[in-house]
């Protein structure tokens, strides 16, 4: 009885000792300094028994100060046929580190990972499901997953995020196989990183990492951030083994697994295309009719079970069926272009805000696939074949500037899609501004969009009419009620310029003083960045892309006005742009008119953080040159 009472009262002083160091008040006051949570403690264990056999285990306890926190919980694990959950659970500890809840395994939540237009998909995920009464709270979160796939090995990222602390993160491979790891460090110089290695196994630890705060226009946090990577020399995927060290290799591997043998097509379609393309003068003309057939006749839906999350669907099958991923309609285009004599090559790639294929490290990367089509002496010719609408030959910002990894019987290659340059993402506008005396006006405007801003613009010509208005009435709130006579579209493919064709008027354009109407010379300005002033600024400045606006306003004043004052003609130039600004005032048949012209440069680039204050400075100037005013007055008061 006597032992009984020990060992009962050392398991609770354990436990009681266990909440006490999760106490929130015991977090160094330095750690909650623009924390919206504090990582406690984050080991990442990673075992691999066998080529095809890991076992992943994790430890995590975060302590959440506000709402935002609760993205730093991560309390989730995905999967599917070949990743199963071995353990999973979670504990609510309050904020004197006492115990509030406990979840179990069962207890988690269960959905699918993916959207709705993912047709077939195994992989889900099961997540905590918390709703807290107060703040700040602790959740204590274990798992243990089983994978097969070898071929991906979670990296060690020690900061997770902006406004998130970390007292300790470890991360450990226990290599129980004598499969070479290959690893990468990147920014870890900066960390006090605790290292011990061997040829099969890795430890890294490190402590004290004080939160950080986003600074606006800093290079990406995906660029920035410490961060290990690791992968197998060799390795597995859904019951196809591998080996490689370089994207050479790598790529080999992909397309003899994954591509090869799913170009295939029947001859009822190779004859449907070879009518279609036969009065075609070139392989441009070709691959042009064949990317609007494609699109045409085919539609996006997801395919992401088992080995379908990385190897297309066939040729065949999309074909029949009508519809595919990004990698069958990709692997459909490529060979509907390889039937008519014309190479493309299938491409991986990070869709969404830039992000490259590290040519660095080989290990599976992207999470989109387009396609490529060599010319020679000349820049590819890139498809983006899951949509319906795109030009061909455009990429826009989702996959442009990038390092990406082409598949090809050879091997694999990495190289680098279209870049849009500030001179490409051209915007020009043109207004023509009838001003009456009281303030109000009736215009024609066109906007031509190029590069970039064309992507941005071109699909409101798909929306119905009031969707179009609103969309202008939310953007152009400068002017009071605003009413259309008409909005139109012409949308050039080929040339890849989108024109926006608008007869509007509106009211109290001008400010009223006296007797006297100030003009604004900025009838619609597309460029709107604010920059607040940073006396500590860390970072660097990034601009990713570059821009350029070219602008025509013609003012024609009420009828008994005459130009009383304009601004004088401005020009500013800086590593970071160029603005000039001229005004003159024009007669013609008794009426007077007031002329604009503006052209504005960003420039892209990256410039250092004591840049930033002169970087403000011109971003400043811009807005007060565009915010300037002419003075008109009747002709009986002047």
């Amino acid at each position: 009885m006597r032992n009984f009472l020990i060992v009962g009262f050392l398991g609770l002083f354990s436990t009681l000792q266990c909440q006490e160091n999760y106490k929130v008040s015991d977090i160094n006051l330095k750690m909650l300094i623009n924390a919206n949570a504090v990582i406690r403690e984050h080991n990442t264990r990673i075992e691999i028994k066998d080529i095809d056999d890991v076992e992943i285990s994790t430890n995590r306890i975060v302590t959440v100060l506000n709402e935002a926190g609760k993205a730093y919980i991560q309390a989730y694990e995905n999967f599917d046929e070949g990743l199963s959950i071995e353990q999973q659970e979670a504990i609510i500890l309050d904020k004197t580190g006492k115990e509030i809840r406990k979840f179990k395994k069962r207890d988690f939540k269960t959905r699918s990972n993916f959207q709705d237009f993912v047709l077939f998909s195994d992989n889900q995920v099961s997540y905590l499901q918390y709703t807290p009464r107060d703040y700040p709270y602790t959740v204590k979160y274990t798992s243990k997953i089983s994978t097969k796939n070898s071929v991906f090995l979670p990296d060690w990222r020690p900061i997770e995020g902006y406004k998130v602390s970390v007292e300790k993160s470890k991360y450990e491979i226990v290599n129980n196989t004598e499969i070479p790891i290959r690893y990468s460090e990147r920014n870890l110089d900066s960390l006090d990183v605790k290292v011990n290695r061997s040829d099969f196994n890795l430890d890294y630890s490190v402590s004290g990492l004080m939160a950080k705060s986003y600074e606006k226009l800093s290079p990406s946090f995906e660029e920035t951030a410490p961060r290990l990577k690791v992968a197998l020399q060799k390795y597995f995927l859904e019951g196809i083994e591998g080996e490689s060290n370089d994207w050479q290799d790598f790529g080999a591997w992909q397309y003899k697994n994954l591509v090869d043998g799913q170009g295939i097509l029947t001859e009822e379609i190779v004859s449907k295309i070879t009518a279609l393309t036969r009065d075609a003068q070139t392989e441009e003309e070709k691959a042009r009719i064949i990317y609007k057939y494609v699109q045409e006749n085919t539609r996006y839906i997801a395919v992401t079970l088992g080995i379908g999350g990385w190897k297309p669907y066939s040729a065949q099958e999309v074909d029949r069926l009508g519809y595919g991923d990004c990698k069958g309609l990709t692997n459909y285009t490529r060979a509907l272009l390889k039937s008519q004599g014309i190479e493309a090559d299938y491409t991986i790639v990070y869709g969404g805000p830039k992000r490259d294929i590290d040519p660095d490290f080989t290990n599976i990367q992207g999470n989109h696939v387009i396609l490529s089509i060599p010319q020679e002496g000349k820049e590819d010719i890139w498809l983006e074949c899951t949509s319906q609408d795109a030009p061909f030959n455009y990429l826009g910002d989702f996959t442009d500037d990038r390092w990406v990894l082409k598949l090809k019987p050879a091997g694999g290659e990495i190289v680098r899609t279209r870049k849009y340059s500030a001179g490409d993402n051209l915007q020009k506008m043109k207004a023509n501004v009838s001003i009456n005396e009281n303030g109000g006006f009736n215009a024609q405007f066109e906007r031509s969009s190029f590069g970039v801003p064309y992507g941005d613009i071109y699909l409101i010509e798909l929306q119905k009419q009031e969707v179009q208005k609103n969309f202008y009435n939310e953007n152009w709130s400068q002017f009071h009620n605003m009413s259309f006579d008409s909005i139109k579209f012409r949308n050039d493919k080929r040339k890849i310029e989108f024109i926006e064709d608008l007869h509007f008027k509106a009211d109290r354009f001008c400010s009223i003083a006296g007797d006297r109407l100030l003009v604004p010379l900025n009838f619609v300005s597309a460029f709107d960045m604010k920059i607040d002033k940073d006396k500590n600024r860390k970072n660097k400045i990034k601009l990713e892309r570059g821009k350029t606006f070219q602008d025509h306003f013609r003012y024609e004043l009420p009828e008994g006005f005459m130009v009383e004052a304009i601004p004088d003609n401005q020009d500013l130039e800086t590593d970071f742009g160029k603005l000039s600004l001229k005004i003159s005032v024009e007669e013609s048949e008794d009426r007077k008119y007031i002329i604009v012209e503006r052209y504005l440069r960003i420039e892209e680039g990256e410039w250092s953080p004591e840049k930033f204050e002169d970087f403000r400075k011109f971003i400043n100037q811009i807005h007060k040159l565009n915010n300037q005013k002419a003075v008109i007055v009747p002709t009986s008061k002047a």
